[in-house]
Order: C-alpha cells, then sequence, then structure tokens
C-alpha cells in the first residue's frame, strides 16, 4: 500500500471518528425536554388554529440529528370556531437541525422532509378573520426562519371555492431548496411532480380527470443586489407536453407583493390521444387523434392579481374512426385573464368542410358569469364513430349554434339551434336507412321545440312537430306525427341466426333507438299501415309512454269495407320489447287480418268479425316466434274455402263433387264462427263450425308454426255434393242424419303441404246400421205382402230380401278401403 493511499485512509478515518464524537455529543446534549415543551408552548401560542401531534420526540435520521413529528394534523380557523378554511394531516415530518449550533445548545434548521400528508384548502367567500393585535405570532426564539432543503412525498392537496369547485393534486412529490430566507432567498431550486390532476367544476358536478403527470424543474438566481429572481432554468411538462419557463420575479420595496414577468413557451411538438397523458379525455371518444401543438402563456403582475394571456395551437388536427378520417388543417385558442379576473376567449378550427368557432367572456372568480357563443356546421359523415350508438350518415349537412350563460350555482342558461338538411344514412335500431332526413329544433336548457322534421325511412315518410321540455335525466315530450305509411316488417329486428333463440337474439341483434324523452303524450295519424298481407288506412291513434311503456289506445282504422279498434301496449322498449294488442274488428278481410297478425296462413275468405288479443316480443306481425300467446273469437260471414293440399286431400279421399269458382275448386259458406288460441308455437282449434252451402262443418284440433297438423274434422255433406255411382253415393242412401245429410268425420295428421287423411267409420256406421235395419224391415214387409197373393209359390226367393243389406255392406267396404 502506498504511503499516500495509507495517509488518505488515517485521515478519512480520523473524520469520521471526530463526526462521530460530534454527533454523539450532540445526542448527549440535545434538550430534549426543551424541545418538546418549547413546541408546545409554541402551538399554543398559534392563535385561531388547531394544532396538534400524536408524538413529537427527538429522532436520527442518516447523520442528522432532529426531531420527529408523528400524527400532525393543523386546522384554521381552530375547532369550534366555524367551517374549516384549511385542514391538514401530517403523518410525518423530520426536521433536521445543524450539527455545530446544536453543540452549542443553539437550534438551526437544515432541513425538513414530510411524508405522506392531506391538504384541504377551502375558499369560504370571505376573509379570514385577523389574529389578535393584528400582528402574527412571534417565531420561536433561538430557532432561525431559514429553510434551506424541503422534501415531501405521498402529498395530496384539494382546493375548493365557495361554489365547491376546485382543483385536485394527487401524490405530490419532490424537493426545494433555498439559499437565505424563504420569502426572499439568494437562490432556489425546485423539482416536483404530481401524479394526478382533477378538476371539479362544480360541488353538484364529478371531477373530471385532466391530463397528467405535471412536473416542473425549475432553478432562479438573485439579480441586482437581490432585487429579482431571474429564472436560469425552468422546464414543465404536462404528460408529453414540454414547456420552458423564463423570466424574472422582481421584489419591491417592503410592503408590497412580489412582480410575476414569466413566460412559459412550448415549442411544436406532437401529440396522440393514445399518450397515456390524455387517456381519460381520449376515453369520451371512439375515435383516435394527432396533432401538433404550440403554445405561449405570458403572466405578469402581482401573485394575487395577475394579468395572464396564452396562444395554443393545433396544425394539423388528424381524426380517425374507423372509416371516418379527416384532417383539420388548424384550431387556434387564445385568451386573456386581467387583473380583476375578467377574461375573454376565442377557439376557431377548420377543415374538411368543418368550421368550429368558441367565443367566451366572464369573469374567474367564484360566481361570476361567464357569456359565449358555439357554432359548428359541417357534412354530417364527420360525425361518423365519433360517439357511440349514433347513426352512421351517408349524406347531408348539419348545423349547430348556440349561446350560454353560466352563473354559479345557478344552473346553466342554454339556447340553441340545431338544423339538419338532406342527411341520409343508417340509425341503430332501425333495420331499414333513413333518407331526405331533414329537422330544425330549438331550445333551451327546458324546453326543445321541433320546428319541423321530415324523414323517410324503408317506404315511410314521417313529418312532426312539437315540444320537448327537459327533465333529469330525460323530458316529457308532446308531439304531432304524421306517417304516410307504416310496414311493420320494416321495422322489425333481423330474424334470430341458427342456433340461437329468437327471444334472447332479438335485443342484441337490433337494439331499439335511444328514446330521448321519459314521458311522450303524442297523436299519430298514419295514412297507411301494412303487416304481412293486412292493410288498414287512415289509423289514428293517442300515444303515450310513461313509466317505460307506451300504449296507443285507442286506435281506429279502416280494412277494406270494414274496420278496427283497439289498443296496443309495449314494455321493455329499451332491452327486450314484449306488445300486448287488442282489437275489435268489423267485416274485415279475414284472410288479410290473419295474415298480418299471425304466422299462419288460412285457407279461406271472407269478411271477419270480432276480437284478437294478442301478446309476444318484437312488434306485432307475422314474424314467426314462441313467445306468441292469444286467442281469436268471431264470425267470418260470406267466404270461401279456397283450394288447398288439405282441402284436395279430403275431396280425392271422399269423392266430392267441386264446389265452384274460377277454379272450380272453391267452396262457398254464409257464415263460420271459430274460436282460436295461440299457445307454444300452435294454433289452438277450440272449435271452428260453419256451412258450406248445404253442407255443415265442425272442426278441432292444432297447427303448428312448423305446418304440423292434428285436426278432427265432423262433415255433414249434403246428397248433392256426393258423385254419383261411386262408393259413397250408394252408402250415402242408408247413412244421412235427420236432416238428410251424410255425416262423416276424417282425422287429419302430417302438415298443410302433404296431409294424411283417414276417416273415423263410427258415427256414420251407427247411422247407417239404423237406416239399413229399416231397410230391411220395409222390405221383409213387402215380401210378405207378395207371398199372401201367391200362395201357391212353393218358396220365397231370399237373394231379393237381403239385397239392400249386401249393397249396404258392399258400399261401406268400398269406402273405408276393407
Amino acid at each position: 500500500m502506498s504511503r499516500v493511499l495509507r495517509i488518505g485512509l488515517i485521515i478519512a478515518a480520523s473524520l469520521l471518528g471526530l463526526l462521530t464524537v460530534a454527533v454523539l455529543a450532540a445526542w448527549i446534549l440535545m434538550p430534549k425536554d426543551w424541545i418538546d415543551q418549547e413546541a408546545k408552548r409554541q402551538a399554543a401560542r398559534i392563535e385561531g388554529a388547531t394544532v396538534r401531534w400524536t408524538r413529537l420526540s427527538p429522532g436520527l435520521s442518516w447523520l442528522s440529528l432532529g426531531v420527529r413529528v408523528e400524527g400532525l394534523y393543523v386546522r384554521q380557523p381552530a375547532e369550534g370556531h366555524g367551517d374549516a378554511r384549511l385542514e391538514a394531516k401530517v403523518n410525518e415530518i423530520f426536521v433536521s437541525f445543524r450539527l455545530l449550533p446544536l453543540l452549542a445548545r443553539r437550534m438551526e434548521v437544515s432541513a425538513a422532509r414530510v411524508s405522506g400528508a392531506g391538504i384541504a384548502m377551502t375558499d369560504r367567500g370571505e376573509p379570514p378573520p385577523p389574529s389578535a393585535g393584528g400582528n402574527p405570532p412571534a417565531g420561536a426564539a433561538g430557532i432561525a426562519l431559514i429553510l434551506p432543503k424541503l422534501s415531501f412525498d405521498g402529498i395530496d392537496i384539494r382546493t375548493r371555492d365557495p361554489l365547491g369547485g376546485g382543483i385536485d393534486l394527487r401524490r405530490l412529490s419532490g424537493g426545494a431548496e433555498f439559499d437565505g430566507r424563504v420569502e426572499r432567498p439568494r437562490s432556489v431550486r425546485i423539482a416536483a411532480r404530481c401524479e394526478s390532476l382533477y378538476w371539479k367544476p362544480s360541488a353538484r358536478e364529478p371531477r373530471v380527470a385532466l391530463p397528467a403527470p405535471l412536473g416542473i424543474d425549475a432553478a432562479a438566481e438573485a439579480r441586482d443586489g437581490g432585487a429579482k429572481l431571474q429564472v436560469t432554468r425552468g422546464i414543465v411538462t404536462l404528460g408529453p407536453l414540454r414547456g420552458y419557463l423564463s423570466g424574472e420575479i422582481r421584489f419591491p420595496t417592503a410592503g408590497k407583493e412580489p412582480e410575476l414577468a414569466l413566460v412559459l413557451a412550448g415549442k411544436p411538438q406532437e401529440i396522440r390521444s393514445s399518450d397515456e397523458a390524455f387517456r381519460p379525455l381520449a376515453a369520451l371518444t371512439p375515435a383516435a387523434w394527432s396533432t401538433t401543438a404550440s403554445f405561449e402563456v405570458r403572466i405578469n403582475g402581482p401573485p394575487s392579481a395577475p394579468v395572464q394571456t396564452g396562444r395554443m395551437t393545433l396544425r394539423p388536427l388528424k381524426i380517425v374512426s374507423g372509416p371516418n378520417a379527416f384532417t383539420l388543417q388548424q384550431g387556434v385558442a387564445s385568451w386573456g385573464v386581467q387583473a380583476d379576473r375578467t377574461f375573454a376567449a376565442h377557439a376557431s378550427a377548420g377543415g374538411a368542410g368543418l368550421k368550429v368557432e368558441i367565443d367566451a367572456t366572464g369573469s374567474t372568480a367564484p360566481g361570476g358569469a361567464t357569456n359565449g357563443t358555439l357554432f359548428v356546421s359541417g357534412p354530417a359523415v364527420r360525425l361518423n364513430g365519433l360517439v357511440p350508438n349514433t347513426p352512421t350518415w351517408t349524406s347531408g349537412d348539419l348545423e349547430c349554434r348556440a349561446s350560454f350563460s353560466l352563473r354559479p350555482p345557478a344552473p346553466p342558461q342554454i339556447r340553441w339551434n340545431v338544423k339538419g338538411k338532406n342527411l341520409g344514412g343508417t340509425v341503430p335500431g332501425l333495420a331499414r336507412p333513413v333518407s331526405r332526413l331533414g329537422f330544425d329544433i330549438d331550445g333551451d336548457d327546458r324546453v326543445a321545440t321541433i320546428r319541423a322534421f321530415n324523414a323517410t325511412v324503408g317506404s315511410t315518410t314521417a313529418t312532426a312537430s312539437g315540444t320537448i321540455r327537459q327533465g333529469k335525466p330525460l323530458g316529457t315530450a308532446t308531439l304531432q306525427a304524421k306517417l304516410d305509411r307504416f310496414v311493420a316488417e320494416e321495422w322489425a329486428p333481423p330474424p334470430a341466426r341458427k342456433g340461437s333463440s329468437a327471444v334472447k337474439s332479438a335485443p342484441s341483434a337490433s337494439a331499439p333507438p335511444p328514446i330521448p324523452f321519459q314521458a311522450l303524450d303524442a297523436t299519430v295519424s298514419i295514412g297507411e299501415v301494412r303487416s304481412g298481407t293486412m292493410t288498414v288506412r287512415d289509423v289514428s291513434v293517442p300515444v303515450k309512454f310513461a313509466d317505460e311503456k307506451l300504449t296507443a289506445a285507442p286506435i281506429r282504422g279502416k280494412m277494406g269495407t270494414g274496420s278496427l279498434a283497439g289498443s296496443l301496449q309495449l314494455t321493455e322498449l329499451a332491452t327486450n320489447p314484449a306488445y300486448a294488442l287488442n282489437l275489435d274488428v268489423q267485416k274485415a278481410p279475414a284472410q288479410d287480418l290473419i295474415g298480418g297478425l299471425l304466422p299462419f296462413k288460412v285457407g279461406f275468405t271472407g269478411l271477419a268479425s270480432g276480437t284478437v288479443n294478442l301478446i309476444g316480443r318484437g312488434l306485432p306481425g307475422p314474424a314467426v316466434s314462441d313467445s306468441l300467446r292469444g286467442a281469436l273469437q268471431g264470425t267470418v260471414e260470406d267466404g270461401k274455402i279456397l283450394e288447398t293440399p288439405l282441402v284436395a286431400g279430403i275431396r280425392k279421399a271422399l269423392g266430392l263433387v267441386s264446389g265452384g269458382g274460377q277454379s272450380g275448386a272453391e267452396l262457398a259458406f254464409r257464415t263460420l264462427t271459430s274460436s282460436l288460441r295461440i299457445d307454444r308455437g300452435r294454433l289452438l282449434l277450440d272449435k271452428i263450425k260453419g256451412d258450406l252451402g248445404k253442407d255443415l262443418f265442425e272442426m278441432t284440433g292444432s297447427m303448428g308454426l312448423d305446418k304440423s297438423l292434428d285436426l278432427d274434422l265432423l262433415l255433414r255433406l249434403a246428397p248433392e255434393r256426393i258423385k254419383g255411382g261411386t262408393g259413397l253415393a250408394e252408402f250415402a242412401r242408408f247413412a244421412r242424419d235427420k236432416d238428410g245429410r251424410l255425416p262423416l268425420t276424417v282425422k287429419v295428421t302430417g302438415n298443410a303441404l302433404n296431409p294424411k287423411i283417414s276417416i273415423k267409420p263410427a258415427k256414420t256406421i251407427e247411422i247407417a246400421g239404423s237406416k239399413l235395419q229399416q231397410e230391411i224391415a220395409k222390405s221383409l214387409a213387402e215380401s210378405a205382402r207378395r207371398d199372401t197373393t201367391r200362395r201357391d209359390s212353393s218358396r220365397t226367393d231370399s237373394t231379393k230380401v237381403e239385397d239392400p243389406l249386401q249393397k249396404g255392406r258392399e258400399a261401406l267396404k268400398r269406402l273405408l278401403g276393407k
């Protein structure tokens, strides 16, 4: 080991030893009791505030001796003297003292460290009461009013104005170094970082996350003999934005505030919505954006009433949301705040056909009024994808004008007008696109007035006018609407995909459009309503919406030469719509009526009168749905049974003659009485009965949505309906009922396209047996009379006696295939 190194080690060891001895001496000589007593005495002398702590004790931090204060609580004014203006809770403060003065039993602070604190400052709207005597309490004897170094971490600061608005700074950390007195240093260096920032507009509004983190790294030195502090280094960051601080702070003569002359400037720099700092703002829209930003802010005057001017430029501003991509060539915002806290601001942006302008004037003082105007115009396609669950436009233009006045804590006063011209596109919840949409709506914070509204959806053209009264969260509407036609299939949700139930998939397949009101009172006139084969004209109906239920009653309209009246109720509009339909029908076309309401096809025509009661999911109409339930009761008059595979099959099985009509196969009837129910995907025929000219029939059973059949048919056929020379005609001689008709019971299974038909013989055989017995008895009596006139005959011709019975048996065999 070299001699120089040995000497160095000896010197270092000696210095370390001396330092250790000094520290031990200071620890031994430190006036611990006096420190505690002096701290309590000074706290008691503070008027208008409460100061207390959980524990105060001497401490050692590395080689620094000092005092550790734990659980410090400070409140101003003192507890029991009104609402707090300042309230602070500090986990721990460690105050270090200079070592050499401490050996002389004189304490001078060398540094302080604050760990974990929450500080709340509230402006109560009036100045705090002065302390007794008008002078602040004297400082503690023997302690210098110099703080060379301050460090802090885990600090939360909250400010609130008299209206409950303010700024929240979370997880503040950093430090400051002062050369000289804190209030007028020879030099200062500050480095601090705040992890999160929030703005709270007022007491009733939620907090709004601002770009973060916020950081500052600045240094300044005294110039002109201490008359001013010149900024020698200044970097301010807000997320990815970086600004450079320059200027000075001038110290005037005693009794006056310092004067600020600072400039914060940021050169052009790129920022994006994907930057972590802007994620709270980017979450407001699905769109992504990027721009190059530059700014300059000037602050002049005393800290209590500074004058501020600023300008920020975004050039260009690129916005992308799916296929919607456009560029605003430039966006500029400028503002100025005067010493009396009045301000004026202007912002504008333009490009890609868009134009945006905002002007505002007012006061930044709590409760100060702000007035302004907003103007936005441009192609509607520029809005696509900027806000979720809104229309996707393909054409048209939009224009919005608004004026606003803010005077907290009163609610904002806003007057606005929105116009749309030749808009076209798709709207959530509508199966058909919208075209030729135009509107002129204006209003304020209480009432919106629809001056003009017209749109075409599918084959429907609608116009509307009325008012919407504002509410929270939605309002109440009073409207008058006219539709030239309404086609139910155009408004129904898309069919469910295979493998999923219609009920579960309906709401997800096509969510209903958002309802901008919680109550509606409207009068709706529709020239023509179509659903399946049903057409109703001149419909007029009052519509009410309340408690998430829409009721249309009474419904009145014309159908063919008849009419209908009733009511419709829709529930669960925002999730999975359900309906309840009740109709009273008078002489309406039966086939069209049933084809427009039920997913079943009926093979008859005529004029229907009666009642219809249906419930189901979605909207009323012929769409297939297992949720459909209900009942139909009434009569059908002056109609025809049309030729269908079922009718043709029965005709062929029984060998019946045609019924006439253009096809030669239609069966006319005068009156048909029906009682039908719908349940679990089947049409249940409690009983259908009627006449087919001179014939009568009754039918029970069911039909399924899958076209399956399970029917029991009782026919009472007139003799002329039966073809001559057939087995049925021969058998009909013996099987007529008391009215002279042939009763036949027919069982129908299979499906509507391929029905399976069989004949139940029990009823027919019963009647036929009775008739045959009468025929046989009559024949036997006739034979007996012939025998008395021909006594010389040696025997009776038995074949003639048995002939009627034999013929009946053969006809029955041919009819039943046995």
